[in-house]
């Protein structure tokens, strides 16, 4: 009976996790003052915190990421040569409106 209850016990023990984990030795074998311990958990936290919710972000995002499909490839690329065609008209453009004005402003 005893062994079940102690089972029981060890089971329902959550285990720590994220940043408590990590500074937990920190917290434990620090043989300094007070003051200066929290002062040094502060900015401890100050650093690590923002890292750590960047990385569950990053995982995050990488998770729903997934490889587009083959109509979705060509509606892409039909985009950007659609853009650059656009791009080098306008080029084109200026540079035989410009050739014109040079000539009559220097001429």
């Amino acid at each position: 009976m005893d062994q079940r209850l102690l089972r029981r016990r060890r089971a329902r023990k959550r285990h720590k996790k994220g940043f408590s984990k990590l500074l937990q030795d920190f917290r434990l074998n620090s043989h300094y003052t007070a003051s200066y311990r929290r002062l040094a958990y502060d900015q401890l936290k100050f650093v690590i915190l923002p890292l750590l919710a960047f990385f569950k972000y990053s995982t995050r995002v990488f998770k729903r990421c997934t490889n587009s499909d083959r109509h979705e490839f060509r509606c892409f690329v039909f985009a950007i040569v659609v853009g650059l065609f656009i791009i080098g008209f306008l080029g084109f453009i200026i540079k035989l409106l410009h050739i014109p004005i040079t000539n009559i402003i220097m001429g």
